[in-house]
Formats: C-alpha cells, sequence, structure tokens
C-alpha cells in the first residue's frame, strides 16, 4: 500500500452497535484507532450509511466518546441531497424515512411531500407500513424516479435489522425502476467523500464491517480494512474469495 493520509470509518458494525429497541448506540472499537492516526498525521473521517442530520449522528458519536467533528462527518444524506439538487434540481420528494433525514434533504433545497413527488427517496423508516411502499410504488409508477441513500441489506444492530436495500429493491421488483444508490457502496458516495476530504483513493482507507462496502472500494484504488465486528464474518469473507488489504478483529487493531 501506498502512504496513507486519509482514513474513512464506517459506523453501524464498525465503530459502535445500536440497541434496535432504545436506538442507543454502544461503543465497539475504534477510539484508539483514530488517536493512533492522527498522532502519524493521518486525517479522519466518519463515511456512515445513516439517512439522518448530520447533526444527530455527530451527537450520537459524541455520546460515545468519538473525537470527531461534523465537518469530519459525511451521511448517505448529505450525498443523496446532493445528487438530486444536482441531477435534476430542487425536488419534490416523498421519503421513506425519518423526519431528520427529510430536514437534512431540506437543506438541499427539497421539499418532503405526500402527493405527486419527482423523487421517490428510501431511508430508513422504522414505522414503514404497507400504505406508505404502496403510494411509492404507485409515485414511482407515475414517473418518479427512484433514490435510495444506500443499498445495505441490514443494519447490524444488537439485532439485525433490515435496511434500505431490501426496501429498495421492493420497489423495483413492483416497478421495474432501478434504484439510484446515492450511499454506499456506490461510486457516488465514494467520489463525493474523496471531494469533500480533498484526497485521493490511493492515499485513502476505508474500515468497514460490510464486506460489500469495501469490494467497490477496492475496485476505485482505496486501501481497504475489513473489521469482524459487524456483518461479515471471516466464514462468509472466505467463502467470498475476496481479499481486502487487511482483516481486523476490530477498529482498534488498525495499524497507522
Amino acid at each position: 500500500m501506498a502512504k496513507l493520509t486519509t482514513y474513512f470509518f464506517d459506523v453501524q458494525g464498525t465503530l459502535v452497535r445500536r440497541d434496535p429497541q432504545t436506538l442507543k448506540n454502544k461503543l465497539i472499537a475504534g477510539l484508539k484507532a483514530i488517536e493512533r492516526v492522527r498522532q502519524a498525521g493521518g486525517r479522519v473521517f466518519i463515511l456512515s450509511n445513516a439517512p439522518r442530520a448530520t447533526e444527530e449522528v455527530h451527537r450520537d458519536l459524541a455520546g460515545v466518546g468519538i473525537p470527531i467533528s461534523p465537518d469530519e462527518i459525511i451521511t448517505s444524506a448529505q450525498v443523496t441531497g446532493e445528487y438530486i439538487a444536482k441531477k435534476f434540481g430542487p425536488s419534490r420528494v416523498y421519503v421513506l424515512g425519518s423526519d431528520s433525514f427529510k430536514a437534512e434533504l431540506a437543506k438541499y433545497g427539497h421539499k418532503a411531500v405526500e402527493e405527486d413527488a419527482d423523487v421517490v427517496v428510501v431511508g430508513i423508516d422504522r414505522q414503514l407500513t404497507f400504505e406508505k411502499l404502496n403510494k411509492a410504488m404507485q409515485m414511482i409508477m407515475g414517473g418518479a424516479r427512484l433514490v435510495a441513500a444506500g443499498m445495505s441489506r441490514f443494519i447490524p444492530e444488537d439485532k439485525p435489522t433490515i435496511s434500505i436495500g431490501p426496501i429498495a429493491m421492493a420497489l423495483y421488483y413492483a416497478t421495474g425502476v432501478k434504484p439510484i444508490n446515492a450511499g454506499k457502496p456506490s461510486r457516488i458516495m465514494y467520489t463525493y467523500a474523496l471531494v469533500r476530504a480533498r484526497a485521493v483513493p490511493e492515499e485513502s482507507m476505508i474500515i468497514s464491517d460490510d464486506m460489500e462496502d469495501l469490494v467497490l472500494a477496492k475496485k476505485m484504488g482505496f486501501a481497504t480494512a475489513l473489521v469482524l465486528t459487524g456483518s461479515t464474518t471471516l466464514e462468509r469473507l472466505k467463502a467470498s474469495g475476496f481479499q481486502p488489504d487487511l482483516v481486523l478483529k476490530d477498529a482498534d487493531e488498525l495499524p497507522a
């Protein structure tokens, strides 16, 4: 690997694990790794598929002692908001997601609506109903575009929780309209992260528990580190044939 200057850390399953009942995070690892990277002159960014307001993500991370500033947090909500604004302009969006996600999208000029949306946006809606999903399908069939704030299959919480990908794919199956993935793993999000960090992939590493995050990252030229604290087991990694640059018991094993 070339000399690394920039480190992008995933959150759920890598740094923290959330209780799906209380939605409170517990620290897994990473404080030592972040300190070691910074002491060696490296830069640290959070790279999260959390479709929520940046302020809320920062508050959650600070609550478990992760020393990070809002400017060092890159989320799929930010990327989704900017992507839609650049591609389609300020849009009327029907959001399968939280009020926090809607507030983040509003920062980019988008208006959350219940009818006649230009774009259906899939985030994480813990109160998702048949009616909401059916309305989204009808809007897509009526011409709305479909954008997903990530395509992960499940969230590695204390008990696995369904994530954005299966919901987006259900709408794809129903409508034939393929979702645009503005979160991880996608070139859209990784390119956004590089621009924000003023970095290049050859000098950057992505650290994640999700092997699928890292497959694309490696193709794009990033160094990759898989941590075995979340969605990917060693057995699954071996069966896949994929070889990340590093395989770590947890994030604190990361060398600077």
